[in-house]
């Protein structure tokens, strides 16, 4: 009877172990640090300096159309008739040119207003820059994700790890002291080797949950290119946080994908712009400078130097009567109609994912209370078992259902206090804050 009591009090002291204490000192890993890491080393956000250099190199080239554009040219003709004067004039004679005709010639065209085009080309490039931005953000926000259910997965495993190596630590104490009672003949052969068995399950169990742990933090280093030392314990501090309110406003949202639909409204704001600009007049010079037989005198057939030059004026009409400028107008409130829809639907189902979350908050904390009294009750169940097995009217076998069952409630409040973390976490993840 002595070594079953002493075996009772070794496993009573697991109980009394907090499950999620680490030892002190120990380095740890938050999960903003891997948040940051991943943001400097993801190649996901490696687009954004790219974009910025393809926007200038877009504007570089729309400013071009300021440029005087020059144009060398030239002609070589032969015609069939050509101009004459068949009127005679006494004293005067007038040769006809000749039916082969030559031209060389040096055009300049320099643009002094479009109608506001090349401004216009310039803000919808940088409009469509912000699209494929606030698509590398959405990339961005999807990586994030992951990183925090990794991360979660990885606190869970590394909990249940810490609880199943003190598990079978204690359950090798009491091993060794079943053997010492069997030789005494205080305890059976079939105490010790439940107490093996036990002490098995727990090692399995640690198995199991470090190589989850060990996956986790593989995927962790490759989506971060941060490198997490192997002693290292995930940090995940307890959260406060309270359920979200019932139809989050569109304002207090700031997800990815609705600032994506705001740019995408950018883009048809400054395609209406574009469009309205191509119909405005335009205005520029021209100049051009030749050596051509004839030059601007039809009747001197010899090669010479000639300069013309002015500035012209270009109405667009053709929309008037094409319908081009309806049609345009039609097809953007159609697209804008599809735009202003499909932000309705992105913040009706980040309003469900809210209310599901708050839903999974309220359902975690009333399992966390419940947890504690769960804890409690099966505490003290595993005492009462410990004093019969004291008196003789309790079994090894009884003991240790009642150290597994305290061992699982353990677990699962464990389990269910990280899982509130990640609820936290998430409502922050959809409402854009995080």
């Amino acid at each position: 009877m002595g070594g079953s009591c002493a075996i009772a009090w070794v496993v009573a002291g697991l109980c009394l172990v907090p499950v999620l204490a680490h030892a002190e000192g120990e380095p740890s890993v938050s999960l903003e640090s891997l948040v940051e890491a991943a943001r400097r080393n993801h190649p996901t956000l490696a687009k954004g300096p790219l974009l910025s250099e393809s926007l200038e190199l877009t504007k570089a080239e729309l400013n071009r159309a300021y440029w005087p554009q020059l144009t060398l040219a030239g002609r070589a003709t032969w015609q069939s008739a050509v101009t004459g004067i068949d009127i005679p004039i006494p004293g005067v004679g007038v040769a006809a040119p000749s039916k082969d005709q030559y031209r060389a010639t040096l055009d300049l065209q320099q643009n002094l207003w479009d109608g506001g085009v090349t401004a216009e080309q310039k803000q919808l490039a940088q409009a469509r820059s912000g699209v494929e931005r606030e698509k590398v953000e959405l990339d961005w926000q999807q990586v994030r994700h992951r990183i925090l259910q990794l991360y979660f997965a990885g606190v869970v495993q590394q909990d249940l790890e810490a609880q199943g190596e003190r598990l079978q630590r204690y359950l090798g104490v009491v091993v060794e002291k079943a053997q010492v009672s069997l030789k005494s003949g205080i305890v059976t052969e079939r105490d010790v080797l439940l107490a093996q068995a036990k002490q098995l399950e727990a090692r399995q169990a640690m198995v199991e949950a470090t190589a989850q742990l060990a996956g986790a933090r593989r995927s962790l280093e490759e989506l971060t290119g941060a490198a997490i030392p192997r002693a290292a314990v995930l940090a995940a501090p307890a959260s406060s946080c309270a359920p979200p309110e019932a139809h989050t406003p569109a304002s207090a949202l700031h997800r990815p994908e609705l600032s994506l639909l705001d740019a995408q409204a950018r883009v048809l704001d400054a395609q209406e712009q574009l469009d309205t600009a191509a119909d405005l007049p335009r205005l520029g010079a021209f100049a051009t400078a030749g050596y051509a037989r004839p030059g601007l005198n039809m009747l001197d057939d010899r090669f010479q130097p000639y300069f013309i030059g002015g500035v012209q004026l270009s109405v667009p009409l053709t929309y008037l009567y094409a319908g081009t400028w309806q049609n345009g107008r039609e097809q953007l409130t159609v697209q804008r109609s599809l735009v202003a829809r499909e932000r309705e639907a992105v913040v009706k189902r980040i309003d469900l994912e809210l209310q599901a979350q708050a839903t999974e908050l309220e359902r975690l904390d009333a399992v966390i209370a419940l947890d504690d009294e769960l804890i409690s009750l099966r505490e003290r169940a595993r005492k009462q078992t410990d004093l019969q097995l004291q008196l003789g009217t309790a079994s090894m076998t009884e003991l240790l259902d009642d150290l597994t069952r305290e061992d699982q409630a353990r677990t699962r409040q464990a389990v269910h206090r990280a899982q509130r973390e990640l609820a936290c976490r998430q409502i922050e993840w959809i409402k854009g804050d995080s």
